[in-house]
């Protein structure tokens, strides 16, 4: 199935069976599972004039393919500016994913502080395009359209500490959503994994994500730009940093990641 079925299946009936190529190891694919549960928490809430400002993810455990899930949600906060709400997702009645989602209403403020607006060295059509290798890659980047600006990629001994570039669905959605961004964003590898020199498993432990608001208007077929770089590593973990752009340079999406890296047994 594709993103958009499980979706509407994840708002509709709060119960879901995961295939397996939408894996990632072991598990499913966590942009997946995270946008999941936030598609769940905006499906069953009443969030008129709330927009969505925090996102944070932890994942608890690996999800398994084939083996039914379900969401639940609870209401942390609701006061008469902000929102905040609890969201798992649970298989054989173990949380496997956690969010924390806050939404807020806009009020007028003196205060306007703006980020730069981007501007781009490269466009998608001259980037380079991540083909789906079957057995040499996750199963779930079948879906994606991933186009890198980085020089360093995964696995290639660089020195190199960012990746970047353009990103979207293979699967052109009606409109962009908040869940959709989610999921793009966690396709990228680790901005760590272009130092290694050998392939190594990772796997992203906790997600922190800051949404600015308002977005400018996004076409179906959009790319979304991305650009994150690994600021520290030691001791099997690493942190890094993150942006996601808007096409016309506007900064949609601030992204922070504690990522695990098994390059040593």
């Amino acid at each position: 199935m594709n993103y958009y079925e499980y979706q509407a299946m994840a708002k509709a009936d709060g119960q879901i069976t995961f295939d397996p190529e939408w894996g990632q190891g072991r598990s499913i694919f966590g942009g997946l599972t995270g946008a999941l549960v936030l598609s769940y928490i905006t499906g069953t809430s009443d969030l008129s004039g709330r927009d969505l400002r925090t996102l944070n993810i932890h994942f608890c455990g690996a999800t398994i393919a084939g083996e039914p899930c379900e969401f639940r949600h609870r209401i942390l906060s609701e006061g008469r500016s902000v929102t905040q709400i609890e969201g798992q997702l649970l298989q054989n009645g173990e949380v496997k994913t956690a969010v924390i989602a806050c939404f807020a209403i806009r009020r007028d403020s003196d205060l306007v502080v703006s980020a730069p607006q981007r501007t781009f060295e490269s466009s998608p059509d001259r980037a380079i395009k991540m083909p789906f290798i079957q057995g040499h890659m996750p199963e779930f980047i079948r879906h994606f359209d991933l186009r890198y600006t980085s020089k360093g990629l995964p696995f290639s001994g660089t020195d190199e500490t960012t990746i970047s570039g353009w990103m979207r669905l293979k699967q052109t959605p009606e409109r962009f959503t908040d869940p959709i961004i989610v999921t793009l964003i966690d396709a990228w590898p680790p901005a760590i994994l272009p130092m290694l020199k050998e392939r190594a498993p990772s796997s992203t432990i906790t997600w922190n994500m800051e949404f600015i608001q308002p977005i400018a208007s996004l076409e179906a077929d959009d790319f979304l730009y991305y650009e994150c770089t690994a600021t520290q590593a030691s001791a099997g973990y690493a942190h890094s940093e993150g942006k996601v752009y808007h096409p016309n340079g506007q900064l949609l999406a601030l992204n922070r990641q504690l990522v695990g890296v098994y390059d040593k047994k």
